[in-house]
């Protein structure tokens, strides 16, 4: 009985890591996308959150703003950002409850809901 209940508690350890892919480049290869990340926490009353960690690669500041098309609750207000000069930022997607039989969203399927316009 201790086996499993230590098993079990793996498994929801094992859960809740982050999913992580690089998938997109922005304003001609000035802004990258190094990964956009999903974290599920499991269970009935669980979410799956979305963000990404965007990368300046260029050596002068960048204004951008970023726009997300998907249907997640607490996506962020398009707004206008600076992405200092060779700097990095991590920004909210937005989440979105469980649901039974529908999975989180991941790296390439972000991408897709993902729009960012350089000013």
């Amino acid at each position: 009985m201790h086996r499993a209940i230590a098993l079990t508690g793996f498994v929801l350890c094992g859960a809740v890591s982050p999913a992580l892919a690089q998938e997109a480049s922005y304003c001609g290869g000035a802004i990258v996308a190094e990964r956009f990340i999903t974290s599920v926490v499991p269970g009935p009353g669980g979410r799956a959150s979305y963000s990404v960690l965007l990368r300046n690669t260029q050596s002068q500041p960048r204004n951008f703003q970023m726009v997300v098309t998907g249907s997640f609750l607490g996506r962020p207000p398009a707004a206008t950002q600076t992405l200092r000069a060779n700097a990095a930022m991590t920004l909210a997607l937005g989440y979105s409850p469980n649901l039974p039989g529908v999975a989180p969203l991941r790296g390439d399927q972000l991408a897709q809901v993902t729009r960012v316009a350089c000013l």
